[in-house]
C-alpha cells in the first residue's frame, strides 16, 4: 500500500508548525552553550529525491551533543555485526540472545561518571583503528561530511571548556574506578567523543545526514554511497530505541519516528523511504529535549501520518 503526500502539504504543515512553535516560551539553554543563539529556530526537510527546503534559523551552527553517537554508530556498525556492537556495549552478553541477564545487569557499574556520558565514551573507544585518535578522527570526519555534504567546525572554546571538566573530575580513572568497561586507551576515548560532540552543524546539515540514512546509505544531494545500504535499517532501529535524551519511548509511542536530540538544540529524525525533517532551538525542557524542535516535528509528522512503523508507504510528490 501506498499513500500520496503533496509536497506543498509537507511544505504548508511545516510552515504552519514553525509559526505556531516560534514563540513558545519556557526552557533554558544547557549551560555549556548558555550563550550560543538564544531565541532562534529552524526547522529544515530534506527527500530521498534531493528536494529541499528549510524554515527559520537553519544556518544557525549548534553543537552536535549526543547526535555525535549517530556517525560513530555507523562506522562501528561497518566494523561488526549488530549482535557484536550490542554485545560490546554490555547489552547482550547474558544469555546470547541480545537481552540483559540479571547477573550482568548487576555487573554493570551503577555508578554515575560525572560530566560525560559513559556509553558514549565506550562506543567512541571501540571505532577503529585501536589506538590511533587521528586515525579515528579522520575515519569519522570523512563519514560526517559524507553524511552531510559538508564538514561541521569544531567550537575549540566549548572543547576545551569540557575537557578541562573531565579532568577536574578525574573522568579517566573514574571509568577504571567504577569497572566500566572501554575498548581503548580511556585518556583517547575521552577526547574522541568530546570531540566529537563539541562539533557545531546546522539543521540543514543534520536533515542531509536524516535523508542519507533514509535512502540507504546515498547522499540525495551527491549521490554518493556514505555506507552500506543494508545498515539503514539498524541504525533506524537503534535510533528508535534511544530517541530524545530522558523521552525515546513517549516519543515513539507520540510519532511512532526515529529521532535523537543533543544538548546544544538539535533534533533529527529519520522516515525510512521518504527523508528527514531535523529541527534546531536552544531552550531544553526538562528532559533536556530542545521543546520547540520537538513540538513543532511531533506536529509534522502527526499531520502527515509520517509514523515509520504505518503499513502504508509513504511517497511525497509535487
Amino acid at each position: 500500500m501506498e499513500r500520496i503526500i503533496k509536497l506543498a502539504d509537507l511544505k504548508s504543515a511545516v510552515q504552519e508548525a514553525y509559526d505556531n512553535h516560534k514563540n513558545d516560551a519556557g526552557g533554558a539553554p544547557s549551560q555549556k552553550v548558555a550563550d550560543m543563539n538564544q531565541g532562534m529556530f529552524g526547522i529544515s526537510v530534506r527527500l530521498i529525491d534531493g528536494t529541499k527546503f528549510d524554515v527559520g534559523h537553519s544556518q544557525a551552527q549548534f553543537a552536535m551533543g549526543a547526535i555525535s553517537r549517530l556517525p560513530i554508530a555507523i562506522q562501528l556498525l561497518t566494523q561488526m555485526k549488530p549482535m557484536e556492537l550490542v554485545q560490546k556495549m554490555g547489552l547482550g552478553k547474558g544469555c546470547g540472545c541480545g537481552c540483559k541477564s540479571k547477573a550482568q545487569d548487576s555487573a554493570e557499574p551503577k555508578q554515575h561518571i560525572k560530566g560525560m556520558h559513559g556509553k558514549g565514551v565506550r562506543a567512541a573507544s571501540m571505532v577503529e583503528p585501536s589506538g590511533d585518535f587521528d586515525g579515528k578522527m579522520d575515519i569519522l570526519s570523512n563519514l560526517m561530511i559524507q553524511l552531510m555534504g559538508s564538514s561541521p567546525v569544531l567550537d575549540d572554546k566549548l572543547y576545551e571548556a569540557t575537557m578541562k571538566k573531565a579532568e577536574e573530575n578525574n573522568i579517566y580513572n573514574a571509568y577504571a574506578e567504577a569497572g566500566f568497561e572501554l575498548y581503548d586507551d580511556a585518556v583517547s576515548s575521552v577526547k574522541l567523543y568530546n570531540r566529537l560532540r563539541s562539533m557545531l552543524v546546522t539543521t540543514e546539515q543534520l536533515a542531509e545526514m536524516g535523508a542519507t540514512i533514509a535512502a540507504d546509505g546515498v547522499n540525495p544531494a551527491s549521490n554518493a554511497v556514505a555506507f552500506d545500504g543494508a545498515l539503514s535499517a539498524t541504525i533506524c532501529s537503534m535510533m528508535a530505541a534511544k530517541g530524545p535524551k530522558h523521552m525515546g519511548k513517549p516519543w515513539l509511542i507520540m510519532t511512532g519516528v526515529p529521532a535523537l536530540s543533543g544538548f546544544g538544540g538539535g533534533f533529527i529524525t529519520v522516515i525510512p523511504g521518504v527523508g528527514s525533517i531535523s529541527a534546531f532551538s536552544p531552550e531544553l525542557n526538562e528532559a533536556g529535549v530542545p521543546m520547540k524542535a520537538a513540538r513543532a516535528i511531533k506536529d509534522i509528522v502527526n499531520k502527515l501520518q509520517l509514523n515509520a512503523f504505518a503499513s502504508a508507504r509513504v511517497k511525497v510528490e509535487a
